[in-house]
Parts: C-alpha cells; structure tokens; sequence
C-alpha cells in the first residue's frame, strides 16, 4: 500500500499552492513515479498531486516562428502532431519509441523530462532542437535551456514549489533534416542501450551549415557531442565525414557498465548509430533543399 495523499488539482494556480508543501510530488501519466513507489525508490510519505485535470497544459502551437508545447501533452498527441510531422519528426520518432500504447497514451512530454533518465527518449531531439522549458511557481516564471534543466540521473534544476509549464524551441529553418534512433534490447518497450538525434542544415551548395548531434544512455545525462558537430560543421557531407563524425563524439560520450550493456558496446553502438542518423538527416535536408 502507498503511504501518500492525493490532491486533485483544478487548476494551475491551486497547483503552486499544493507544490509549496515539501513532500509534494506531480502526478501527471503516473508512468514513472508509481513504478517508482512500487520500488520504494521515492521518499515516504508524499503528497501526490494529480494533474490530469489541467487542459491548459496540454498543446501542441506555433506561434510567431517558435513552437510551444505543454507539459501535460501525451505521447501519442505528439505523435499524431501534423505540426510536428512537418518541423520535429525526430521528435515522433522518439516519442514513438517509448513504451507501449497504453504507456503513449498516459505518459506526458513534461513527465518524460522531470524523470530525468540518462535514457529519455525525447530529450535527445529536443536537444538538438535547442529546447527551452519554461518553469512555474505561484510567483514567478523562468526559462532554462533543456541542456541545464537535467543536472544528473534523476535530477532536475526544478526548485521547491515550481513546476514544468511548457517546452518551446524554434521552427527549424529551410533545408533542415533530422533523424532520432535507438538501439534497445528487444523491438518494442525498451529502455535505450544508447539512442541517438542529429539536425543538420544545408547551405546552397550542398555543405553543412549548421550541426547538432545528441545521445541518450551515452552519459549520467543526455548529452550533446561539441566535437562531433565541429567536426561536422562547414564540410561536404559523405560517409567518410560522418566516420570522422563518430570518432569525435568518442571524446564527449561516458557510457557506464550496467546489465543491458558494457561500456565499449555503447562506444562502438553510438558510433554506429551516429552515421545512420546523419545519413538519414542528410537525406531529408536534400530533398528539402531540391
């Protein structure tokens, strides 16, 4: 049996009212922190604050060149997003991969980002895309990059009595392709051995302009490769460059040990994933430029 509370918050205001309580804890698709309880890997007792109830936080906009998407917005809404289809399909590909149905249906984008697993799969693309998420309090709001919100396994820059409002990054601009992949154990429901997101965007004549590249399950965090998109930036794109590309990111990435793979699986994993993301990105940042 859980030793907790439940409040039903009606609306957001009554939730920052509810977060000021230290033993306070969201609950939004429940698809991380139940499974959490069941474990007895979260403090006792706590306060649940169900959040089911707030519309207003789940959206899929565009609004003036940026995209904005609430906390509360499901897996399978973004999957199903013509937005998001046409600007951020690395980011359906990786909310795709996650869980089951039933689990796209109950897991949120917000939830997928404040659980902060090394592993989250939409944290790569959204990398990628520069993400800023938007934090709320009863008495004020910030903007922090995506890059500085998860602080470690498990960790958030979220202060006591605020929550996740909103995801936001800008539409990306023409000649522009992206590509997320993941490696996993099985097929379907797995948690990522290493995972993988690029963006890249071409000039007129075919070099690129502008690389971003991203692992998940590579890091204590999801991390991105400096060295790789450096290596990327201002070249003709080709198999042996994307070869390079994959060295390079050798020097960023820190995979652990652990029962789903060893170190060296997921430095050579990583590698081999990196070139299949970029010749795909390429591709599509072709196609956009013809």
């Amino acid at each position: 049996m859980f030793d907790c509370e439940v409040n039903v918050a009606k609306s957001c205001t009554e939730l920052t009212q509810i977060l000021i309580e230290p033993s306070a804890r969201i609950l939004a698709g429940g698809t991380d922190i139940l499974p959490g309880m069941r474990k007895n890997s979260i403090g006792k007792p706590i306060t649940l604050i169900d959040v089911s109830q707030l519309n207003e936080l789940s959206y899929i906009r565009e609004h003036e060149g940026q995209i904005d998407i609430g906390a509360l917005t499901t897996h399978s809404k973004l999957i199903t997003s013509p937005l998001l289809l046409q600007h951020a399909p690395a980011l359906i590909d990786a909310c795709a991969s996650i869980g089951s149905t039933q689990t796209r249906n109950r897991g949120t984008l917000g939830g997928n980002l404040c659980n902060a697993s090394p592993a989250a799969d939409s944290v790569p693309p959204l990398l990628c895309l520069e993400a800023v998420v938007t934090l709320s309090s009863h008495d004020n709001q910030r903007q922090v990059p995506l890059s500085d919100f998860i602080i470690g396994p498990g960790r958030t820059c979220l202060k006591q009595g605020e929550y996740l409002d909103h995801i936001t990054f800008a539409v990306p601009q023409k000649h522009t392709g992206t590509s997320f992949m993941k490696l996993g154990r099985r097929n379907g429901m797995s948690i990522a051995v290493v995972s993988t997101s690029v963006l890249l965007r071409l000039d007129q004549q075919g070099n690129i302009e502008y690389a971003r590249v991203a692992f998940g399950s590579a890091a204590p965090t999801p991390i991105c490769s400096h060295h790789a998109e450096a290596a990327l930036t201002g070249k003709t794109p080709s198999a042996q460059l994307f070869s390079e590309a994959a060295q390079a990111m050798r020097t960023d990435i820190n995979p652990i040990d652990d029962l789903r793979a060893s170190r060296e699986y997921r430095l050579h994993s990583a590698g081999v994933l990196l070139q299949r993301a970029l010749q795909t990105a390429w591709h599509q940042a072709e196609m956009d430029l013809r």
